[in-house]
């Protein structure tokens, strides 16, 4: 039964800048079995009826994913677009609308449902930058106008001219926010090997980047260079600040360090989730590291549905970093079936509540 009584926990400009260690601890004695502190009832919900999932709670603060493609010239050995297709003892294969001018069209017609629930907007895949229908997608979405406008990427496509300017200079024109750019290491040789991008592909090497660090330092769109854990590469405090003090030199002073995703350890057997396993590095163990090192100032933490957030400052940089468990997420979803969390839209045209897209169909395409 809702509670009208709680207090509301606000999130974006208005949340309150806080950071206390109780919460670290409260989550992860909930990944050992114990109880959440985590409550949906706590966040303002919108009712909101859709076609094919019918009456549901939205919280009103959602990310909805748009999925430009699933293409990439990169096979990273952790891939978290497939790990989380195993999770559900699922094969990562995915329908399509191979007809650009109906994707196009589905995807508007996807936005005009999703635009009164007013959610920022991401776009992912694959690698959403060698997509030829980028630039109409950041079209459409800025016809809307959505608040807070994301992009995720390895790089590597960012400056391809696309309807007669590069890419990232696209974003800036329509107004995109964010630009998470995934690198494991500073070293290409590395970058490259973990990665593993394609032969003869293009590919953001360090040059690269800093040419594109300096494009963003003249415009609004801010960076944020995303950096998985990995005990063949960035795996303790002096990786992380190793990282940190190069990239820095590159012109990046936004970083998130992120722990592998738990998942269910009867996924379907594969090289990925095994080299997960085996690679699997714990950020508890980075943050009870950090009381020693006082150069990591301590800012914000945050708990989310099935992640948790720590923020901290280093010299002039902003170091975030994250754990995700999708067992968790799991338990928050089959615990409360009529709120809807976040939105995705699939390759198929699919619109669901879920990253898997046979799941939580909220507005099926019918071709």
């Amino acid at each position: 039964m809702k509670n009208d009584n709680i207090d509301k926990i606000k999130v974006g400009a208005s949340r309150k800048i806080e950071f206390d260690e109780k919460l670290r601890e409260s989550r992860n004695l909930y990944k050992q079995g114990g109880s959440s502190d985590y409550d949906i009832s706590r966040y303002e919900l919108i009712d909101h009826e859709f076609k094919d999932g019918g009456r549901k709670r939205v919280y009103k603060n959602l990310n909805f994913s748009v999925f430009v493609d699933d293409y990439c010239n990169a096979d990273c050995k952790f891939c978290v677009a497939q790990l989380r297709y195993h999770h559900k003892n699922e094969l990562y294969k995915k329908g399509h609308i191979t007809d650009p001018d109906k994707y196009l069209a589905r995807l508007d017609e996807v936005l005009k449902i999703v635009r009164p629930l007013d959610p920022s907007v991401s776009l992912t895949g694959g690698e959403p930058t060698l997509s030829p229908l980028l630039t109409e997608v950041l079209k459409l979405v800025d016809k809307y106008g959505f608040r807070k406008r994301t992009i995720t990427t390895n790089g590597s496509g960012l400056l391809r001219v696309q309807d007669n300017d590069i890419i990232l200079n696209n974003l800036i024109r329509y107004k995109w926010d964010h630009l998470n750019i995934s690198r494991v290491s500073p070293d290409d040789s590395i970058n490259r090997a973990i990665m593993r991008f394609s032969e003869g592909s293009e590919y953001c090497d360090m040059a690269m980047l800093r040419e594109i660090l300096e494009i963003c330092s003249r415009s609004s769109l801010k960076h944020r260079l995303s950096c998985l854990l990995l005990k063949e590469c960035v795996h303790d405090v002096a990786g992380i600040k190793n990282y940190a003090d190069i990239l820095s030199e590159a012109g990046a002073d936004n970083f998130i360090f992120r722990e592998l995703m738990d998942y269910d350890r009867l996924a379907v057997n594969t090289e990925k989730t095994e080299y997960c396993r085996q690679n699997k590095i714990k950020l508890y163990d980075i943050w009870h590291q950090f009381r020693d090192h006082p150069e990591f100032v301590p800012y914000l933490n945050l708990l989310g549905y099935y992640y948790y957030v720590e923020i901290y400052k280093y010299r002039n940089m902003t170091i975030a970093s994250e754990t995700a468990d999708m067992n968790i997420q799991n338990l928050e979803k089959a615990a409360h079936p009529d709120i809807v969390y976040e939105m995705i839209f699939h390759t198929s045209g699919h619109l669901t509540g879920s990253w898997v897209e046979k799941e939580e169909i909220l507005d099926r395409y019918e071709p």
